[in-house]
C-alpha cells in the first residue's frame, strides 16, 4: 500500500499547464523559499498574507516584508505587505505582487531582426487580508485579491480568494496549518488587438467591413491546497532548532512534499538563522538553502534574510526580504 501510494504522488498529473496566472505561484519572502515553502505552519508576520492568512492573527503590533526576485531574462518581481493589529478587532494587510517584464523588440516574418517597435508585460496582484483568533490556539484568515495581467495591449483580470487556518497544540510549539489559495473565477484576455475588420462579405462586394472582437479561451486561476506542520525539535534559551513539513496539492501540478529546517542562534539583541529545504516530486526544483539576521531594538526589530534555489533546468534564483515589527 506504501508503494502504491508513492507511486500515485510521483505520477505525472493530467492538468499540469492548464492555469494562468502563473505568477501567483511564485514563492515570496527569502525565509519561506530557504525552507523549500514548508512554511504554511510557520509563518506568523506579514509575510503569512503569501502563505497563510491566519497567520497574521499572531501578530504583536504591526509587521511589515518587501522581498526582490532577479527571475530569469531580466523578469524583476517584487513582494510587499504590511499588517495592522487593530485589537480585539483582529489584523488587517495589504499585499502587491508586480512581475515585470522588460521591453523586448518586436520581430515578424518579414523583418527576422525587429521592426523598430516595442513590447512589454506586466502581471499584477493587490490584495486586503483579515485575521482573527477564534480562541488562544486557533486563528483564522481570509484574503481578498485583484489579479490582473498584461502583453503589450492585451490584458486579462478578476478576483481571487486565499482561506486559511493555523491551530497551536501545547507542546513544543506544534502548528498546523492549511490555506487554500487562488480561488476564483477563470480568466480571458482582451484588447485592441484583438479587434479587427471582419472579411468583405463575398456575395456583397464593396459592403462596409463591420470591426469585430477575436474571443480568447478562458483559463482558470492555479488553486493550490497546502497542509503544514511546524515543530520546535530543540529549544532551548540560546538555541532553537524548526522542523517543517508541507503538503502541495496545485491544481496544474504534481502533489509535492516539503521539507524544512532551520537552525536558530539567540540572544538578547537578535539572532541569526540557517535554513534548508527539499521537495520532493518538484520536476524543477529539488532544493534550497539560506541565511538571516535579526535584531531587536526596543519595540522595534527587523529581519534580512537570504535565499539560494537551485533549478534543474535554469540558473539558480535568489531572493532577499526585508522585514520589520513596530
Amino acid at each position: 500500500m506504501l508503494l502504491s501510494g508513492f507511486s500515485t504522488l510521483i505520477a505525472q498529473s493530467e492538468n499540469v499547464g492548464t492555469a494562468g496566472a502563473q505568477f501567483l505561484k511564485i514563492n515570496a519572502d527569502a525565509r519561506a523559499e530557504a525552507l523549500g515553502g514548508a512554511y504554511v505552519g510557520l509563518t506568523t508576520d506579514a509575510s503569512s498574507l503569501f502563505w497563510n492568512p491566519a497567520g497574521i492573527a499572531w501578530i504583536e503590533g504591526n509587521s511589515a516584508t518587501f522581498t526582490n526576485i532577479q527571475w530569469w531574462t531580466g523578469i524583476d518581481i517584487n513582494q510587499a505587505a504590511i499588517a495592522f493589529n487593530a485589537g480585539s478587532v483582529g489584523v488587517f494587510g495589504i499585499s502587491m505582487i508586480n512581475l515585470a517584464v522588460p521591453e523586448m523588440e518586436i520581430t515578424t516574418v518579414d523583418q527576422p531582426d525587429g521592426t523598430g517597435r516595442f513590447y512589454d508585460a506586466n502581471d499584477l496582484m493587490l490584495g486586503v487580508s483579515y485575521g482573527r483568533r477564534l480562541l488562544a490556539e486557533f486563528s483564522i484568515g481570509v484574503s481578498i485579491k485583484y489579479v490582473h495581467q498584461r502583453i503589450w495591449n492585451q490584458s486579462a483580470q478578476t478576483i481571487a480568494f486565499d482561506l486559511g487556518t493555523q491551530y497551536r497544540f501545547n507542546f513544543r510549539n506544534l502548528t498546523l496549518g492549511m490555506t487554500v489559495h487562488n480561488f476564483g473565477p477563470d480568466m480571458f484576455y482582451r484588447g485592441r488587438d484583438l479587434t479587427r475588420f471582419a472579411n468583405e462579405d463575398s456575395n456583397n462586394p464593396g459592403s462596409r467591413r463591420p470591426l469585430v472582437s477575436l474571443n480568447t479561451l478562458d483559463f482558470p486561476l492555479p488553486i493550490n491546497f497546502q497542509v503544514g506542520l511546524a515543530i520546535d525539535a530543540i529549544e532551548l534559551d540560546n538555541f532553537r532548532w524548526i522542523v517543517t513539513t508541507d503538503l502541495k496539492n496545485p491544481s496544474d501540478n504534481n502533489e509535492q512534499i516539503s521539507f524544512g529546517s532551520e537552525l536558530q542562534l539567540i540572544t538578547d539583541f537578535g539572532g541569526a538563522s540557517i535554513r534548508g529545504g527539499y521537495i520532493v516530486n518538484n520536476p524543477d526544483q529539488k532544493w534550497a538553502v539560506g541565511a538571516g539576521i535579526n535584531a531587536n531594538l526596543r519595540s522595534f526589530g527587523f529581519r534580512v534574510d537570504y535565499s539560494y534555489s537551485e533549478h534543474e533546468y535554469l540558473s539558480a534564483i535568489q531572493r532577499l526580504t526585508f522585514g520589520v515589527q513596530f
